[in-house]
């Protein structure tokens, strides 16, 4: 099975927001041999000057990967436009409005290389960030996010987390995502982030043309390391803070695969389709 994971901070004890060219070739090799044939770096919130600097070098990786390496499709940025009362372990300190003018100061020369944004869309003025983004090919994500509508993103990040849950009382995001079959789900399919009945109600909502599986897998993911600093914070193996925070997977997207198939939650045939077709369409690229 091939897999693309559009939502990965990295693994092997390597952190895309501070690692080397070397790092991410090292780590590049090493995933395809699971399987994963493509990824999105996912880069949480720094300062401005660091997120250029991470796009510079990553743009410099990109353009001198290897056959034997997964291919590198593009940034997904998921630490600048967030709403601060949803930010999970992120650092709101490094939080900017999502605006069309922030988004050029960050991204600069390097536009093309950016494939995904994770943003609070209620915080974007009439969604024209939201659709600046998709007019030049970038996929616009709910996450971490309060928003009660989908205003004009094509996705969300991590369904269920760091956003409002479903209840009987009133609608938001998280349901409306959910019955819209024109919108995109990403969801962390590890029994962690979403329990397993959960799973089996959102799968059997949702379109199964419409969702994308991925990983959210933290720098400690197989490394032999017991604790990372990630966004600040002390990270333990299993994925937590010491407040008991999640801030993302221990395992890779192979991995998350097999957890849905060995439950019986989905077939291998669904998995196929929202780990690599899926994610095809989404983005609209080429392998």
């Amino acid at each position: 099975m091939k897999l693309i994971d559009t939502h990965i901070h990295g693994g092997y004890g390597i952190n895309f927001n501070t690692c080397t060219k070397e790092d991410f070739s090292y780590f590049a090799k090493n995933i395809l041999q699971r399987g994963i044939a493509a990824f999105c770096p996912t880069l949480v919130g720094d300062s401005l000057s660091a997120l250029k600097n991470r796009l510079d070098l990553i743009k410099n990786v990109m353009q001198n990967q290897k056959k034997d390496e997964s291919k590198i499709l593009g940034v997904h940025l998921e630490g600048t436009f967030l709403n601060p009362e949803k930010s999970g372990i992120q650092n709101a300190g490094n939080f900017l409005t999502p605006n069309i003018e922030n988004f050029k100061k960050l991204a600069g020369d390097n536009i093309d290389i950016i494939r995904i944004v994770t943003m609070a869309p209620e915080l974007d003025e009439n969604a024209r960030l939201q659709e600046f983004l998709e007019e030049n090919n970038i996929r616009a994500h709910a996450g971490h996010t309060l928003s009660k509508e989908l205003y004009k993103v094509s996705a969300t990040t991590h369904h269920f987390n760091a956003m409002a849950p479903l209840t009987h009382k009133e609608s938001n995001i998280a349901l409306k995502a959910l019955l819209n079959d024109e919108i995109y789900c990403e969801i962390i399919g590890d029994s962690l982030h979403v329990t397993d009945d959960m799973l089996k109600l959102f799968f059997k909502i949702k379109s199964k043309d419409r969702v994308i599986l991925v990983s959210d897998a933290l720098p400690i993911a197989h490394s032999k390391l017991n604790s990372i600093i990630f966004c600040g914070k002390n990270i333990q193996r299993g994925g937590k803070d010491k407040e008991g925070t999640l801030a993302g997977s221990s395992l890779f997207l192979d991995e998350i695969a097999q957890n849905l198939i060995s439950k019986g939650i989905l077939s291998e045939y669904e998995v196929s389709k929202m780990v690599y077709d899926n994610v095809i369409k989404h983005l609209g690229v080429k392998l």
